[in-house]
This record gives structure tokens, C-alpha cells and sequence, in this order.
């Protein structure tokens, strides 16, 4: 379409659907990927989306409004809920806002795929005291949650085939493995859950990372025989959980070396990007955190943003005794000016590094900078096929590069908990609010990086034009005496707002 609200007569659900109403729905740079990429996105490979469209939005708060027979028993009109958007059926990915068509509209239907998942129930229930963003902004916070908490199930070879790529005959205890030599070209690829290499070589490292099936793992057992660089696809780390473990010369201590997912307590973490919506998220829940590190440096090629994190998250920093940076890179000469600068704050490395801008290359230009057995925490989402050249010596010193897309019921119910307890505020993200009319405003916004945090949309008024938080005060002057200390999106203000409006709960 040409980007502009259609009308849809609203029809009752099906026996085996749910109506619900969309009470809020937050902006993500997803929803922009899906525009650019089209059916090539990973998410909707195959699919012909001229033939079949679909709604984006799904960071999502909704109320249900008609149940269908088939539910009369499970809900009831009235509830509220947020949904986890990545719905798995039958094993089988039906992401909410990608697959089944998400919140971008004022009501939306879902169906047994998201009733009867795959992990249960994909509708998560919301506390009548939570906003309606706070709760829409739990789905992207689900993320954060989500990638720090990356254990996996294994940290060993499993009890499946494992192959073992040695020169020699190096003893192992798994009765079902294969000894391969070193030429590997007759290994089909993408099969394998576990390889064990011994003496790794730049070649071998390379070779063997395409040889593993979706959430495999290689180990590289021991010193490089040969030092260099292999390059790896990134993209099959963010999106297909591939994982390569050094560390140690016994498997036992390559398992220790790699058993951390979270921050390291009281260590050093560099976020690099982290201006935009969602790396403002990993440095406010970095800050926020028991057992925070005792560093923490964000860099981003926006000064404004980064003068925003300091006037949000300065004084928490402070409180907290956190040593706070905020590097701007144009600041700098080049981007070789900026990296020895940070390694100048911390000469020992960092025990965590987190990409927060979807470009390989930087995984690259950063594992150098991170400490002995450090997590490089992959957040931006880059296509698979996004190669970048990392030296094997880092990843034989146990440095653990990490991806993950989307979270999980457990990370969205823990979030919407740490919210209910006050623990976490999810409305400090929001930078811009609109109406559904204002959605591509909203997502040009995005794309123009215009707000220094998150755009939410409220489709039940549709016509609200897009508006800047610091702009609340002069143009919805009704609004301003509920907004925060520092300005900041209120659940108070929210109701003020929606009460403005003519929009009451449940209707």
C-alpha cells in the first residue's frame, strides 16, 4: 500500500480465535527490516507478500473483546494481556507482527497457534495497575532479558554423534563419535550438534562453523596450531544459535570458561551503538541490576543520544558508584582513534561486549577489546550470510561470541513481574507517542532516528499526530502536570491522556 490506514469491516472471531482490542503498540527497527527486506526476511522466507500481507507491530498490549466458543472457558472480554510474539505451533515459527498479522491496527485476532503453542499460552496476563505501554514495552525488554540469559542446555558434548577433527589419535569418551582428519570436504554441512577440534587452525575453525546444524556448538580444544582469522557468519549466530567455545585444554575447562551468559559483576561492559531505542535498554537494565558491572562505556555515532543517556542515567550511575561513559565517534579522528581510546579506560579488556548496531564487521573491529573468557553479546540482528573475519586466538582464550532473536514466554512473564514490583520501569524507553494514523510518521521516525528511545502507538486514537515526549507539555497541556520528574511517560499521564481522549478501559 502506499502507507496509509485501510478500513476493515470487523467481523466476530471463529470459534477458534480470539478478538482482541490493541491498546498500545511499540515501534521496532524489526518492523523496518520487514519493510526492506520483504519475503527474503528471515522470519518470512517464502512467502509472497503482495499476495499475502501482513500488519506489522509486535510489541503488543491488548484486551480481549469476543471470545470464541472454543475459549468460552479460558477468557473472558475485559482481561488484558501482552503478547509474546515469537509463537511456535507444532514446531513450526508463527511470529506475531511477521507470520500472523500483529498490532498495527485497532483490534487484531488470534487463534489456537498462539493459545496452544508450542511453550503454552502465548498470551501472558497483565496486572490491572500496569499502562497499557509499560505493559506493550515488556515485549521488547523480553528481548534484553533474553539474550542474558543464554544457557544453554549443553556446555559439553551431548549424548548424539559427535565428530572429533584431529591429526591424531586424541582419545575421547563418546561412544559415538568420528575421528575425521583434517580435510574435511567429504563433512556434509549444517548436520552436526557437536565437533570437537584439536589444534585449530584458521582453515579448520572456518570450515567446521558451516559443518554445524542450527544451535550447534564447535570446541575448540587447546592453542591454535596456527593462528589467523576465520570467517564466520555472524547472521547464523544472531538467528540460528551457532556457537564456538575455546577456553581451556580439557573440555571440563572449556565449560567453565563458558558457562556465563549475564554481565559479569562488577566487571566492564562496553555497548557499542547502544544509542538507539533498544541499546538504551541494555544500559539502563546494565545500571539497574544486581551485581552490576562496576564500568560501564556506551559508544554511538549520535552525540544528542548519547547526552541523552547521561541526563537519564547519569545520577542512577552515580547512585550506584558505576563508572559512566559515553563516547560519541564522531568525536573522534577514525574509528582506530576511538577503539585505543577504550582500550585506554580499560587496558585489561572488557569482560562484556555488546553489538547493539546490525553490522558484522563491528563483532570484528570489538572481540579484540574483550577480556579472557569475555561474552560478546550479538544483539543487532544481521542477515545469515553476514560474515566477518575473527581471530582464532580470541576465541581459543574462551571469548564467547553470542546471538539470540526474539525471547521467550519465561523472559516476558519475568519481565512483566519485575515491572509489577516496581523493579523496572519499561515507560523510561518511551521518546515519541502517536495515534494509529501517525504509525508511518512513527516508523520513518525510526528509520530517521529521529527519538532517542521508543514510538509508541496508540490505535484507539487514531488520530493523534506523532509527538515528541519534551513536546507533551505544549501540546497536550492536559498531560503535563502528570509527566515524570524528568519528563518522562507515566502510567499516570497515560490515563490522563486516554481519559483526554475519550478512551476508557475495556471499551
Amino acid at each position: 500500500t502506499d502507507g496509509q490506514p485501510e478500513t476493515h469491516e470487523l467481523r466476530p472471531p471463529k470459534e477458534n480465535e480470539l478478538l482482541l482490542r490493541v491498546d498500545a503498540v511499540g515501534l521496532c527497527l524489526s518492523d523496518i527490516k520487514i519493510i526492506r527486506q520483504g519475503s527474503s526476511h528471515a522470519r518470512l522466507r517464502g512467502r509472497d507478500l503482495g499476495i499475502e500481507p501482513t500488519v506489522l507491530g509486535h510489541e503488543c498490549s491488548v484486551t480481549v473483546v469476543q471470545v470464541g466458543d472454543r475459549w468460552k472457558d479460558k477468557f473472558a472480554p475485559g482481561e488484558r494481556y501482552v503478547v509474546q510474539a515469537d509463537i511456535y505451533y507444532q514446531g513450526t515459527g508463527y511470529a506475531f507482527g511477521y507470520v500472523i498479522p500483529g498490532g498495527l491496527g485497532q483490534y487484531t485476532y488470534i487463534d489456537e497457534r498462539a493459545i496452544e503453542g508450542d511453550e503454552g499460552c502465548y498470551l501472558i496476563p497483565v496486572e490491572e495497575k500496569l499502562g497499557y505501554s509499560q505493559a506493550a514495552l515488556c515485549e521488547p525488554w523480553a528481548c534484553v532479558e533474553m539474550s542474558y540469559n543464554l544457557y544453554e542446555e549443553r556446555v559439553e558434548p551431548g549424548d548424539g554423534q559427535v565428530v572429533v577433527v584431529t591429526d591424531s589419535d586424541v582419545p575421547t569418551t563418546y561412544a559415538q563419535s568420528i575421528h575425521v582428519p583434517s580435510d574435511l570436504s567429504g563433512l556434509p554441512s549444517g548436520q552436526f550438534d557437536d565437533i570437537l577440534l584439536f589444534s585449530p587452525t584458521p582453515k579448520n575453525v572456518e570450515e567446521l562453523a558451516g559443518k554445524l546444524a542450527k544451535d550447534g556448538i564447535l570446541y575448540l580444544v587447546g592453542e591454535p596450531h596456527e593462528n589467523g582469522t576465520a570467517s564466520l557468519d555472524i547472521g547464523r549466530i544472531h538467528y540460528e544459535g551457532i556457537r564456538i567455545y575455546g577456553g581451556g585444554t580439557e573440555l571440563s575447562q572449556i565449560a567453565k570458561a563458558n558457562e556465563r551468559c549475564d554481565l559479569s559483576p562488577g566487571g566492564a561492559a562496553l555497548f557499542i551503538g547502544a544509542g538507539g531505542p533498544m541499546g538504551q535498554m541494555h544500559v539502563q537494565r546494565s545500571l539497574e541490576i544486581a551485581g552490576s558491572p562496576s564500568t560501564v562505556v556506551v559508544t554511538d555515532l549520535d552525540k544528542g543520544r548519547m547526552d541523552h543517556l547521561q541526563e537519564r542515567f547519569g545520577a542512577l550511575a552515580k547512585e550506584r558508584e558505576i563508572r559512566f561513559e559515553t563516547l560519541c565517534a564522531g568525536d573522534f579522528e577514525d574509528d582506530a582513534a576511538l577503539r585505543q581510546h577504550l582500550r585506554e579506560i580499560c587496558p585489561n579488556g572488557y569482560d562484556d561486549v555488546c553489538i547493539l548496531a546490525p553490522v558484522a564487521q563491528l563483532v570484528a573491529d570489538y572481540v579484540p577489546l574483550a577480556s579472557d573468557n569475555a561474552l560478546v553479546n550479538v544483539f543487532a540482528g544481521v542477515g545469515i550470510g553476514s560474515f566477518a573475519d575473527i581471530a582464532i586466538e580470541d576465541l581459543c582464550r574462551g571469548i564467547k561470541i553470542m546471538g539470540s532473536s526474539g525471547s521467550r514466554i519465561a523472559d516476558m512473564a519475568k519481565i512483566l513481574h519485575m515491572v509489577g514490583e516496581g523493579e523496572l520501569n519499561t515507560n523510561l524507553s518511551v521518546a515519541a507517542i502517536g495515534g494509529l494514523n501517525a504509525a508511518l510518521a512513527g516508523l520513518e521516525g525510526l528509520r530517521d532516528a529521529r527519538f532517542p528511545g521508543k514510538t509508541v502507538i496508540y490505535t484507539q486514537v487514531p488520530d493523534l499526530d506523532l509527538i515528541a515526549l519534551e513536546d507533551i507539555p505544549e501540546k497536550l497541556p492536559e498531560v503535563k502536570e502528570f509527566l515524570g520528574p524528568q519528563g518522562e511517560w507515566t502510567v499516570e499521564a497515560e490515563a490522563a491522556f486516554l481519559e483526554h481522549y475519550g478512551v476508557k478501559p475495556g471499551s
